[in-house]
Parts: structure tokens; sequence; C-alpha cells
């Protein structure tokens, strides 16, 4: 399914469906944006940077990302606008560029919800990896609702928090199929946090 020209919010980081995520706008275009999109009731397209390019406005974005919908919003402290947004479902942009306010918009394809997979015995580890560094994240990056033994769930969050970089994200959320991106995590995981994972096995011997 094509929906036309759907607006852009190119980041570093990403949200996907069932993460909740706050953002702070400042830019006019993105202020715009979001008027429009609380307005019209509709949502816009989280996509990944592709480079840190010095340009004024970015430009070059990776092919997935997620269409979210705003679920709250406020006047911060410092008067910028918060907004929080939840993921609802990966796409993939079909094509891009910057309108007349400087505001990237673009076509996308909704790619259909994965299906639930109980996650195997030998990734387990990865579901009590995330509940565990959980508590030190969640006021940055938030779910709505725990789904620990599902494998799409807990591999999205993954991806949402780990500090990889932009080109291994899009990777993993590019892949289709739930376990095959838990072999990736898993592989990442255990080069990146060694320590933590032995304790976690230690600690269920």
């Amino acid at each position: 399914m094509k929906n036309n020209l759907i607006p852009f919010f190119p980041l570093q980081s990403i949200v996907l469906p069932g993460g909740v995520f706050p953002l702070r706008i400042f830019e006019r275009r993105y202020l715009d944006m979001i008027r429009d999109c609380i307005k019209n009731d509709t949502g816009f397209c989280i996509t990944l940077t592709r480079n840190n390019s010095q340009k004024d406005y970015v430009t070059d974005i990776y092919n997935y990302g997620c269409y979210v919908k705003i679920i709250d919003w406020n006047q911060l402290d410092d008067g910028l606008l918060g907004i929080t947004v939840e993921g609802i479902n990966k796409i993939k942009v079909l094509s891009s560029d910057l309108d007349r306010s400087n505001l990237l918009t673009g076509e996308i394809e909704n790619l259909d919800l994965e299906k639930e997979y109980m996650i195997p015995q030998k990734h387990l580890l990865l579901s009590r990896f995330y509940k565990k560094i959980y508590p030190g994240i969640k006021h940055v990056i938030s779910f709505k609702k725990e789904r620990y033994a599902d494998a799409s769930w807990v591999g999205f969050r993954l991806i949402e928090c780990l500090p990889l970089d932009s080109s291994t994200k899009n990777k993993l959320i590019s892949m289709s199929h739930a376990i095959e991106r838990l072999d990736m995590l898993n592989i990442i995981i255990q080069k990146i946090y060694k320590a933590e994972v032995n304790e976690l096995i230690s600690s269920q011997q």
C-alpha cells in the first residue's frame, strides 16, 4: 500500500512498532508538521539519517523507518514543544524530496505487521538483557505494552536502545523475520556486552 507525500523526521535514533519516544521540537518546519498532524489526526515517519552531513537540511536517509502517531504533547519549561510518539508500523521509503518549507516528504510503502514468534530458548538471554537495562533507559525510550516473550517486540526494543550505527540499525529493521533479527542481535550483544551477558548467564546457573 502506497501513501502520498508523508512527512519524514530524520534522526540518528529510531522508534519501532510498540515503542514510545519523546521528542523536543523547535524548528519551524517541524512545528508546522506537528500542528498539521494533530489537526488532521495523522502521523509521520521517523527515518535514520545516512550520514552526518553539514547541510542545513537532511535529505540523505536510509530506506527503512517507522510510521508514528503523536500520543501526547506539551509545552516544555524551555519553551520548546514536547511530543510523545508511538511506533505504529515499519515503512519502506520509496521516494523523498524537500518541499517548499524544506520539510522532507515522500512516498512510502507500509509494511505488514510481523507475525508473533515465541522467543526460542537460545535467545531468551536477549529478553532478560533488555529487561535488565530497561530501568536505565526508560526516560529516553519506553514502550506501550510489554511482550518479553515475543521475538519481534524484543528485537525492536533492542534496536531502539543499542549503540549501533545507522547502517546496522537499518539492516536489522529491514529484516522480515524476527528470529533472524535476533540471531544478528545476539552476535552484536555478545560482542559489545560480554561481561553483562556472562553475568546474566552466571545468575541462572
